[in-house]
């Protein structure tokens, strides 16, 4: 259980910050296509997920 909400966590924080970036590209006038963006955030968030429990798991 406390895996899945890291999971969430990641996501949120994710998702804020590709939020903010597409607000700042929006005010300067760039569109930033969507499904590379889509594509792109939920890797990062994959790999900050598995840095995240991997890095706990070695620990033990």
């Amino acid at each position: 259980m406390k895996d899945f909400f890291k999971g969430a966590v990641v996501a949120v924080v994710v998702l804020i910050v590709l939020v903010v970036i597409n607000v700042i590209c929006n005010i300067n006038g760039l569109t930033l296509d969507p499904v590379t963006t889509g594509v792109s955030s939920g890797i990062c968030a994959m790999f900050i997920y598995r840095g995240l429990t991997k890095n706990e798991k070695n620990k033990e």
